[in-house]
């Protein structure tokens, strides 16, 4: 396995944000989102986020796929240009406190016909790791941190 080239390293770098909502997108349609194990009971329940998108009851959920594509056109629609910086702050930190309160909204309509206690399932988890991602270029993009030379300077103290 050989080493990432530097133009490689820094067209990663600089496109977090990018991918940070690209994962978030597919993660809505990977498998189950929100899961229960059943409990005492042998049926198992599952919640897909393509779900919690298409389903009208949750505004929350249309918004969890609409905020990561405002940061994917942000670059390339010019009224929105001026506030990049701000847009890639902003939405991913909105999304990510939106995944737990729809998990709260979906638990409490299941958990009245089913009892079931929702956690996170492989869906809600690749999420959070994209928003984890779009938040960390975020807020390096937002404070003028540059994420590239961070990731060196760690890598440079480990040897």
């Amino acid at each position: 396995m050989g080493i990432m080239s530097e133009q490689t390293k820094k067209k990663i770098f600089d496109n977090l944000d990018v991918l940070g909502a690209i994962i978030m997108i597919v993660a809505l349609f990977l498998g189950a989102f929100y899961k229960d194990d059943g409990g005492a009971f042998a049926a198992t329940f599952t919640y897909p986020g393509y779900k919690l998108i298409f389903n009208s009851e949750y505004m929350l959920g249309t918004l969890m796929i609409a905020l990561p594509l405002i940061v994917l056109i942000t670059n390339y629609v010019d009224g929105l240009k001026k506030y990049d910086k701000l847009i890639k702050l902003v939405l991913p930190a909105i999304t990510f406190i939106f995944v737990f309160v729809l998990k709260g909204q979906v638990g409490d309509e299941v958990g009245a016909d089913t009892g079931a206690k929702l956690s996170m399932a492989l869906g809600g988890w690749i999420y959070i790791l994209g928003n984890v991602i779009g938040l960390a270029a975020g807020v390096a993009g937002f404070f003028g941190v540059n994420l590239e030379k961070k990731a060196n300077e760690l890598m440079n103290k480990k040897k």
